[in-house]
């Protein structure tokens, strides 16, 4: 057997723990085999093609072709994965390429490539790198890529067929034949790691794996090139070092994801706190502090009475050594700028010797209660917002200067309260389907806490089946109505009645 009979050989049992192949009287691949490849692997500067290429099912085994490929190119001292667009264009994966999370799915592959190659060169040297890799920003876009040009021009001596409209690129050392028939040795090398991974989500994207088995494989191929992740660092730490770097913090997710959770574990570390929930009536005089009416016996009175800002400041001054905490819920739903008022610039860190000091509070004999550059240095501000909220006020890019931003992303949950299967389903739909900023909509965890199957279904049917329903008719999501409809079918026997 050849060099190149043994190489496309372990290829395709690779494709095919992956999925690649149906059962049935006559195996039948989910690919059309092209090889256009010298017997040794070698590169013949005068060929015009080297390659090794999966393509879509259906096309020809010659000629133009379309639709996206996972292809090999041999080269001299690198070889080149890639995810291909065919010389006729998208074809019938246009839809494919479009949908987002398929250029989520890349992209985080990117990513972990990109990591793994740092961890096997022992520094940050990306001369040293064993690979380097591109992914498009627009999967849509089967035009000539200025950058991904410039990396294949970094390979020029490799004689490696140019392809610069591809979305998806990884330049990696070529494997080490020699080793070829040593099975432990030969899977060792980069190459086939590298591979596998790319490999893998290329299957995912095609939804060849559908038994329990060949997803299995997918996830042990993406985990081979994945650091192992610090589990010592979690939520609740990564926003205790935010604010002690920069005392304003903002804790932004959709509903479910456990922003009030935090907040409420934040407060432990702080010997005192105020907490305030904005609203679109939410005024100036409600925050920072103003007159508000009261009945004295028959009469209606006017009293000045310190809002939760100034409250919260006061308290800091009074307790100069301990550190003090300022809660605003639902941040957005207020319009920031008439609600702040001058109190927006004392949430600018800067040098206070030359900053302007401001007046607020109350005036007595003609002075007002607090005179103030900037808020005390024992004040700490976290702030929650709703990203599912489509009726929420625009947050000025000046504010968000202001304030570090936190995502809470839903999450699975370790106990046996949690339904894991069906967050697992919600969370598929969301993560091919959805925009970035759909993304953000994806209802979180405590939605799939139930003490039982049948509270789980109530959940489904009068809790997420409502709320997916709202974001379709919102407009968000459409493409995927059809896997929340067969989701809901499967779950409670309904269907969303659009």
């Amino acid at each position: 057997m050849s060099k190149k009979e043994k190489f496309i050989n372990e290829m395709e049992k690779i494709l095919k723990d992956l999925g690649a192949q149906t059962r049935g009287k006559k195996s039948n691949k989910l690919y059309v085999l092209r090889k256009a490849v010298h017997e040794d692997l070698t590169v013949d500067g005068e060929s015009k093609q080297n390659f090794i290429g999966f393509i879509r099912a259906g096309q020809a085994e010659s000629g133009p072709y379309a639709g996206l490929s996972l292809k090999v190119n041999p080269g001299i001292n690198h070889y080149r994965i890639s995810l291909d667009i065919g010389s006729l264009g998208f074809g019938d994966d246009y839809q494919l390429a479009a949908t987002p999370g398929v250029k989520r799915k890349f992209m985080r592959l990117q990513k972990d490539l990109m990591n793994y190659a740092k961890e096997k060169s022992s520094g940050n040297d990306a001369a040293n790198f064993p690979l380097k890799c591109f992914c498009a920003v627009d999967f849509t876009d089967d035009s000539e890529k200025q950058y991904l040009k410039s990396l294949e021009a970094e390979y020029v001596d490799d004689k490696i067929d140019s392809h610069t409209q591809d979305l998806f690129v990884v330049m990696v050392e070529k494997p080490n034949f020699d080793v070829m028939e040593n099975k432990q040795e030969w899977e060792k090398e980069i190459f086939w790691r590298v591979f596998k991974a790319v490999a893998a989500v290329y299957a995912e994207v095609r939804n060849w794996p559908n038994t329990r088995a060949q997803k299995k494989t997918a996830t042990d191929y993406l985990e081979a090139i994945c650091l192992k992740k610090d589990n010592t660092i979690d939520e609740i730490t990564e926003v205790k070092n935010l604010l002690e770097k920069r005392k304003y913090v903002v804790l932004q997710g959709a509903p479910g994801t456990g922003k009030t959770r935090l907040t409420g574990k934040l407060r432990s570390d702080f010997s005192d706190y105020v907490f305030t929930q904005f609203h679109a009536e939410t005024s100036y005089s409600d925050f920072i502090g103003g007159y508000q009416p009261s009945v004295l016996g028959d009469n209606v009175v006017y009293r000045y009475e310190n809002g939760p800002l100034l409250q919260a400041i006061k308290k800091a001054q009074e307790k100069s050594n301990e550190k003090v905490l300022l809660i605003i819920d639902e941040i957005n739903r207020a319009n920031l700028s008439n609600v702040l008022g001058e109190a927006f610039y004392l949430f600018e860190k800067s040098d206070e010797d030359t900053r302007a000091e401001i007046s607020l509070g109350k005036q007595t004999d003609g002075q007002p209660e607090f005179r103030i550059k900037q808020l005390p240095e024992n004040l700490y501000v976290v702030a929650t917002m709703n990203t599912s909220d489509r009726s929420l006020a625009v947050v000025d890019f000046a504010l968000r200067r202001r304030f570090m931003w936190y995502t809470l992303f839903p999450q699975s949950l370790p106990n046996n309260t949690f339904h894991l299967e069906q967050f697992n389903k919600i969370n598929e739909i969301f993560e091919m389907y959805a925009s970035s900023e759909e993304l953000l909509l994806q209802p979180g965890q405590s939605y799939f806490i139930a003490d039982s199957e049948e509270e789980m279904k109530e959940r489904i049917e009068y809790e997420l089946l409502p709320l997916i329903k709202e974001y379709l008719n919102l407009g968000f999501l459409t493409n995927a109505a059809d896997h929340f409809n067969q989701f809901f079918i499967e779950e409670i026997d309904q269907t969303i009645d659009l």
